[in-house]
């Protein structure tokens, strides 16, 4: 018969802690159990085997070594498996082990009896067997005995692991704790009560009391006093200053042991949550502060609409009652006082309106514009904000509304949109006074061509050639009877017709002469009407957008300009490329260009060069046009780049520096832009007007 296999049971130990070799107390009586089973059952051996224990012993040695008794593995194997006695009474005869080294090799195994230790779920983990080398059947109250011996053992080795595991846990535990008993005597104390008292190893834990803040140790020797005198369960709170130590807050509670006589306490170290609590308490202050004095009203209500919060400024803004300010009274009386109207101020807001009911029906509400009219104060422009507050489950919990106080800068804007009109209207009439100054410009030079002309004919009809034509007509009327005698044989009469031949040149000359001062005259006289009419039209035109030439328009920023630049020496270059029509207001673009061109006019001027010159840039796409005016002139300084379209700023002592910051806020009123680029002094400048094919929609 083959041998047995090791059994897994005895071999492999399992997840529960084994019995500590360090407690000798357990495992002496584990030893004395064998010990009683070999004196009960006359056998010369005795073993216990459990995972990590094996325990022999010797009815004439007492406790031996392992290896001394005889091999009894191949039994243990088939012991282990069930939940009785197992008996081999006689080894040799038995089949099972025939072959066996332990039935054969010294000592040899007469009889074998082994009884499992049963754990409570009913599984074996164990065994307690005797040995003897002579063949013999156990007696009934020995099998019995065995039997017991091993339950005995079971619950030994069960009680072992649970004190091994309370040992564990009391020796890691971070809470002290300890037991006293019914007198108020403690009895132990864990590792985790020595260290909250900062004891020593060598110290009683009856010197608690050393590790006890001073401000509070009077008081817990009463207190404990009285615990002693009467023990009862109790709560002490104090602190405890360990030495070398920082300050510790303790929380201790005594309660009646369960199962024990006596009292069971626990001592919690919450240190951590009183500075918690103090910092959370310092940031609520701070927050509460902080929400109190906002300059901003906050409001806050509940699921049901009842305002439950409100700071210093909504108690202001919404006429809340002072006695409501305090935070004593109830939600109801948080009920505002002040009026709430739309955005025009006369439509009442209803209920149902409310940026707070709003939002407490799940709508985001921002920039919300209100008049709100506090009670006896003046009304107030606002901007409200609000949103529901949702639990962790997405309930509503209430809803939160802050309002914003723009009065003032309503007004303010009220105002800079008044002075923004007034900036457009006086760059309007400083343009038009420009465009004015220039056609008077014009207008000048055309009526010196025009006087000059009216000189000549007012010199030639007061020293007219023909004035001795009355003196012939005299003597003609003389000498009608003998005609033909006075022309023949006078001397005066002789001369006549050679005299009436050069009167008729000088008449024609006259004539001819007088007609060109009459054409010029006829022609400067158009000159100036096209011009005023020009004039005129883009004044009547203001504010009214048309389509027209790009080109078209700049040759009329430059002809109001021609005399000044004629004047001034400047050469004008023209580079205008195709470009499609564009639909705008044309006044407000020529108000820009005449700025520009006498800009340009200027620096070319304050230049001193000899080759003024200036060069009329037009180009664009399908959606954009722009319009450069560039010159060779005096340039820009870099620090002024930044500065050149602010009001007031100028670099001519007759400046007024108001020309391109009106120009560059027609062309953003336009939709385009007005920006310059210059390479620095005496580099020349460029400025581009940069304006839109189409209308800027509203």
């Amino acid at each position: 018969m083959s041998a047995v296999p090791t059994s897994p049971e005895l071999q492999a130990e399992p997840p529960v802690a084994r019995i500590d070799p360090s407690i000798r107390l357990i495992e002496q009586a584990m030893a004395d159990l064998v010990g009683l089973a070999a004196v009960i059952c006359e056998a010369p051996f005795a073993t216990l085997t459990i995972p990590g224990v094996h325990i022999a012993w010797s009815r004439l040695a007492g406790r031996i070594d392992a290896a001394a008794v005889p091999d009894h593995r191949a039994f243990d194997e088939l012991a282990v498996r069930g939940a009785d006695l197992f008996e081999v009474p006689n080894v040799a005869l038995d089949e099972r082990f025939k072959g066996q080294r332990a039935a054969s090799a010294p000592p040899a195994v007469g009889c074998y009896a082994g009884a499992p230790l049963v754990a409570a779920d009913g599984q074996s983990f164990g065994l307690l067997a005797v040995i003897d080398s002579i063949p013999r059947q156990l007696k009934p109250y020995q099998s019995a005995a065995l039997l017991a011996l091993a339950r005995q053992a079971a619950t030994q080795f069960a009680m072992s692991k649970e004190l091994i595991l309370a040992r564990a846990i009391a020796a890691s535990a971070p809470v002290a704790f300890y037991h006293s008993d019914m007198h108020g005597n403690i009895t132990y104390a864990n590792p985790e009560y020595r260290r909250v008292f900062g004891l020593r190893p060598d110290q009683s834990i009856d010197d608690w009391s050393m590790g006890v803040h001073p401000e509070d140790v009077v008081r817990m020797r009463s207190s404990w006093a009285e615990f002693c005198r009467r023990p009862r369960p109790m709560r002490f709170d104090y602190r405890t200053v360990p030495s070398g130590g920082a300050v510790r807050f303790l929380a201790e509670q005594v309660v009646a042991a369960d199962g024990v006589g006596g009292f069971v306490g626990t001592i919690s170290d919450f240190t951590d949550l009183v500075a918690a609590r103090s910092d959370l308490v310092q940031s609520r202050t701070l927050v509460e502060a902080i929400i109190a004095n906002l300059p901003v009203a906050l409001l806050a209500c509940d699921a049901a609409g009842l305002i439950t919060r409100h700071n210093n400024a909504a108690a202001e803004l919404f006429s809340i009652p002072g006695t409501a300010r305090s935070g004593l009274e109830t939600p109801e009386h948080y009920l505002p006082a002040a009026k709430v109207y739309r955005a025009d101020g006369a439509t009442p807001l209803s209920p149902a309106e409310h940026p707070l009911a709003r939002a407490l029906g799940g709508e985001v509400i921002r920039d919300l514009e209100l008049v709100i009219v506090p009670q006896g104060a003046t009304a107030r422009t606002t901007l409200s904000n609000a949103r529901r507050l949702a639990g962790p489950d997405g309930q509503t919990l209430g809803a939160v509304l802050i309002v914003q106080d723009v009065t003032e800068r309503k007004l303010a804007d009220l105002e800079l949109e008044r002075v923004h009109k007034q900036l457009l209207a006086a760059s309007r009439q400083a343009g038009m006074a420009e465009i004015a100054t220039n056609v008077l410009h014009n207008v000048g030079n055309v009526l010196n061509s025009v006087n000059v002309s009216a000189s000549l004919l007012v010199e030639r009809i007061n020293n007219p050639k023909s004035s001795g034509l009355a003196r012939v007509a005299s003597l003609l009327e003389d000498h009608t009877a003998d005609l033909g005698a006075f022309i023949s044989n006078d001397e005066r009469g002789r001369y006549l017709p050679a005299y009436l031949a050069q009167l008729a040149d000088q008449l024609q000359t006259d004539k001819r002469v007088a007609l060109e001062e009459l054409a010029s005259l006829r022609e400067n006289i158009e000159h100036i009407k096209d011009t005023v009419n020009m004039q005129q039209s883009y004044a009547k035109l203001c504010g009214v957008t048309e389509t027209v030439a790009v080109a078209a328009l700049v040759e009329d920023g430059l002809r109001m300009n021609a005399g000044a630049l004629a004047r001034h020496g400047i050469t004008l270059r023209r580079e205008i490329a195709e470009v499609p029509p564009i639909t705008i207001d044309k006044h407000k673009v020529l108000q820009i260009l005449v700025n520009l061109v006498r800009n340009a006019k200027y620096a070319c001027d304050e230049s001193g060069r000899s080759d003024k010159t200036m060069t009329i840039r037009v180009e664009g796409d399908e959606e954009r046009v722009r319009i450069s005016v560039a010159d060779n002139g005096i340039g820009i300084r870099a620090e002024n780049m930044s500065r050149l379209f602010t009001h007031g700023f100028t670099t001519r002592a007759s400046g007024h520096g108001f020309g391109l910051h009106s120009g560059a806020l027609t062309a953003r009123e336009l939709g385009g832009s007005l920006t310059a680029c210059s390479d620095g002094p005496g580099c020349g400048a460029t400025f581009t007007l940069e304006l839109p094919r189409e209308p800027r929609l509203p």
